[in-house]
């Protein structure tokens, strides 16, 4: 059964498009809204303008992986299998989804900048929150050991967020599987400064 798409994702899915094959600079509202379907009026009942679309794009980006997170979080494995997934997924996550438009990305993040800057706040909170609830999980069946929950997962989040397309050139996110690798090593590497006898074992 074909879930039916609401108006705004059919336009960002055609700005997705749009970005892998032109770039966000050369995208036009015209170039939406004829990829889209739509007229660029109904772009503009949705969207502030282009800036906004992209915002959006990014946004839904976050917000998709953010429920993954979620979902990962939940699961019935350890909590230090759940912390790790949590800690990947949360760069693959992101990285795999922008692929197609990876050429694109620093035009886009040039355009929406300080805009972005002020979402990126409550997105880093949220998955602060997030990852604190598995470090207090673990601290409560013996598994971690630290001090401040919160300012751990906000270190857990900056090592990690090195890996982000923010973060990334363009030629490091087309190298997935590299980056994969060495992030792969990074939780490794964080999992073990939590104390966890476990991934101490597998960082060595």
């Amino acid at each position: 059964m074909e879930i039916r798409r609401t108006t705004q994702e059919v336009i960002l899915d055609a700005t997705d498009r749009l970005m892998g094959r032109y770039g966000f600079r050369k995208m036009t509202m015209e170039d939406i809204a004829k990829e889209a379907g739509v007229s660029k009026r109904t772009i503009y009942v949705h969207f502030a303008g282009k800036e906004d679309v992209g915002l959006s794009s990014i946004g839904r980006v976050v917000q998709q992986v953010q429920d993954e997170l979620a979902d990962l979080a939940q699961s019935d494995k350890t909590v230090s299998d759940r912390l790790t997934a949590v800690l990947i997924h949360r760069v693959l996550g992101r990285l795999t989804r922008v692929q197609d438009y990876s050429q694109s990305l620093d035009e886009l993040f040039e355009a929406v900048r300080p805009k972005y800057l002020e979402r990126r706040k409550a997105f880093f909170d949220k998955e602060v929150e997030l990852i604190n609830g598995l470090l207090e999980a673990g601290r409560s069946e013996g598994v971690f050991f630290f001090e401040d929950g919160p300012a751990c997962a906000k270190m857990l989040l900056l090592a990690t967020n090195a890996f982000i397309p923010y973060s990334l050139s363009v030629r490091e996110i087309g190298e997935l599987p590299r980056v994969e690798q060495n992030l792969r090593t990074m939780v490794a590497l964080l999992m073990a400064g939590l104390g966890c006898p476990k991934c101490t074992e597998k960082s060595k």
